[in-house]
């Protein structure tokens, strides 16, 4: 537990410097202006930006005639203020985001000004904006509140300072569940907060959605904890000397005491994109204040993820069948996407290869679509048809495309789903999550409709402009589907059949990474291709609604469609710390639910096997 700062001067963070600063301009009696004092304090990382959204909070005894939500507290401290005072800042700058919250979504919170307010709380939700100078008064108060049941949402650098603005170091965050670990460098390129899917303060988001965190002069934060995001940058892949920090943290020490959540960024960060800060809000909040989730899995069986490796059959086709040895050692059944012209030349291993393994399209040449006519592209896909066609006559379960050298357009997606293209693995920047997508266009149905599918981990190719040897090249595609696997995502691998030759380093690097999938079988959904696009179709005929009364979740199922859905799975955001409910049916009649626990705050509810039709079903807490 670090109480001193550590390291030299030059190694402290902003917020640590500023009173070194602040106490060396009144011994030496320097007179500064407030305009210059300001410039000065944009250097040290205290400039803020204007949000120009003033929704006003109902003070405790205020005239306001906006009633408060229940239980929704904003504690403004009156030592942050005087702290950012001295300093030259405007602690209501921090505050103003949450006055555009509080508009957009229709909500107030009952302002706490003092101590003894704070004293007298006993339980709901309190929000720490940024309230970077307390007391040992206010921690008290604050401590209190959390083991009588209170809940706290604390943000950036809460506490970290005393009442006089003395650094008093990373208890007070300790307590909530966040070891700091330093901050991130101000010129650093993660910028970016992504999200993990399903997560109990998450729970309404993409897995591996992207936020713009900005340019702001406030730090990013490092901590270590039980975390719902990180911090990365725009290619999300983790930086390895970062392994295991969060951005999002939530903890529940017992089920007596309150839950924590603590945000590693400043208010300020917000200004870039707010909304989906604001759903991240709303999570959080609902999580605090013990309000059960019911949402749809994204992934069957319970899986937390999912993982797909696929080969670009091109250079090398012959290595593929070396690869496929590799993958039917887990027992997978992974995809070949295969380059026509080439694959006319090995028509036994094509044909060896159809027998147990997904086959696509990879292009007829090994030459982008992108910018190609409409005609041109059209005879392409044709050609390429023709090409497999001379070797497998049955083209029905050939359904999905990869483009050369992830080269297309909006094209070249209308003319496969034209088609009948039923997916489509696509390059990393063609979705801010890391799911599935469908892509819908006129005179297509639902059911027939094209599903993206993002490659979403560095590439053989990526690795080797890195310059890895073999054992960095394993731990490099370990960390990568890591990442995916704790974000809830879909996990998509490619490699290239030249990088299979014989003793070649990615040979030599895959059966480590084949084990780590291998080990982690019972959270990670290893399939092919075509197996992750149609889950995706029939996981979108599961309609779900749910209610909260009282202690009882009640929810409606309905699947949609002609055939059975099996392996449906709901996630469960439990209001008590590993409190598994009864899920009974509401008729006669209805199949079983089988409830499984994920961790101390989620649970998954499958069913083997749904047949068309209305379901209604209640999860009881006891």
């Amino acid at each position: 537990m670090q109480t001193e700062d550590p390291g030299g001067f030059e190694n402290r963070p902003a917020y640590r410097r500023i009173g070194t600063y602040l106490l060396a301009l009144i011994v030496l009696g320097m007179a500064v202006s407030v305009f210059a004092y300001l410039s000065s304090m944009q250097v040290l990382g205290w400039q803020m930006p204007e949000f120009n959204l003033q929704t006003p909070f109902r003070s405790a005894g205020s005239n306001n005639s906006t009633p408060a939500s229940k239980g929704l507290y904003l504690y403004v401290s009156p030592n942050t203020r005087s702290y950012f005072s001295s300093i030259g800042g405007n602690y209501d700058r921090l505050l103003a985001p949450w006055h555009a919250y509080a508009k957009q979504r229709q909500v107030s919170f009952k302002e706490i000004t003092d101590t003894q307010a704070l004293s007298d709380l006993k339980d709901g939700v309190l929000v720490l904006a940024s309230a970077v100078a307390l007391s040992e008064q206010e921690r008290t108060a604050l401590q209190n509140y959390r083991t009588q049941g209170g809940a706290i949402l604390a943000t950036w650098a809460s506490g970290t300072r005393n009442e006089k603005g003395e650094w008093a170091g990373w208890q007070f965050l300790e307590a909530m569940g966040a070891t700091s670990k330093g901050e991130i460098a101000l010129e650093s390129k993660a910028r970016y907060l992504i999200l993990n899917g399903e997560t109990p303060v998450t729970h309404s988001q993409a897995a591996g959605q992207r936020i713009w965190l900005g340019n702001a002069s406030e730090s990013l934060l490092r901590f270590n904890g039980k975390g719902a995001a990180s911090i990365m940058d725009w290619t999300r892949v983790q930086d390895p000397d970062r392994k295991n920090e969060a951005a999002v943290l939530y903890a529940e020490p017992s089920a007596e005491s309150g839950r924590s959540a603590v945000f590693a960024f400043a208010e300020s960060a917000w200004e870039s994109q707010p909304y989906p800060i604001y759903s991240l809000v709303d999570d959080t909040l609902s999580w605090l204040q013990r309000k059960p989730a019911l949402l749809r899995a994204a992934w069957p069986e319970g899986k937390y993820s999912a993982q797909i490796i696929e080969m670009d059959t091109e250079q090398g086709f012959a290595n593929a069948l070396r690869f496929a040895t590799l993958i039917r050692g887990i027992n997978y059944r992974g995809s070949f996407y295969v380059l026509t012209s080439v694959a006319k030349q090995f028509p036994d291993e094509m044909k060896q290869l159809a027998r147990d393994y997904d086959i696509g399209y990879h292009g007829d040449t090994h030459i982008s679509f992108k910018d190609q006519s409409l005609n041109e592209q059209e005879k392409r896909l044709l050609a390429m048809r023709e090409d497999i066609k001379s070797i497998l006559p049955d083209l029905s379960a050939i359904t999905g495309f990869r483009a050369p050298l992830e080269g297309y357009d909006n094209t070249t997606q209308t003319l496969l789903q034209k088609n009948a293209f039923l997916h489509h693995v696509t390059d990393p920047n063609s979705s801010e999550g890391r799911l599935p997508m469908f892509v819908k266009i006129d005179g297509v149905s639902n059911e027939n409709a094209m599903v993206l599918l993002p490659r979403t981990q560095r590439d053989d190719l990526n690795l080797s402009k890195e310059q890895l040897d073999v054992e960095q090249t394993r731990q490099a595609l370990i960390s990568d589907a890591e990442t995916s696997r704790q974000m809830g995502a879909l996990g998509l691998l490619s490699v290239h059949s030249q990088s299979f030759e014989e003793n070649s380093l990615l040979v030599q690097a895959f059966p480590a990474y084949l084990d780590y999938l291998k080990a982690n079988r019972s959270s990670i959904w290893l399939a092919s291709s075509s197996q992750v696009a149609n889950w995706w179709h029939e996981r979108d005929r599961l309609k779900l609604s749910s209610t909260v009364a009282g202690k009882r979740v009640e929810f409606d199922l309905t699947v949609t469609g002609k055939k059975p859905l099996a392996n449906a799975s709901l996630i469960l955001i439990l209001p008590q710390k590993s409190q598994l409910p009864n899920v009974l049916g509401l008729k006669i009649g209805m199949p079983k639910a089988t409830v499984k626990r994920i961790d101390d705050f989620r649970a998954a509810i499958t069913f083997e096997t749904l047949e068309p039709g209305n379901y209604a079903y209640q999860a009881v807490f006891n």
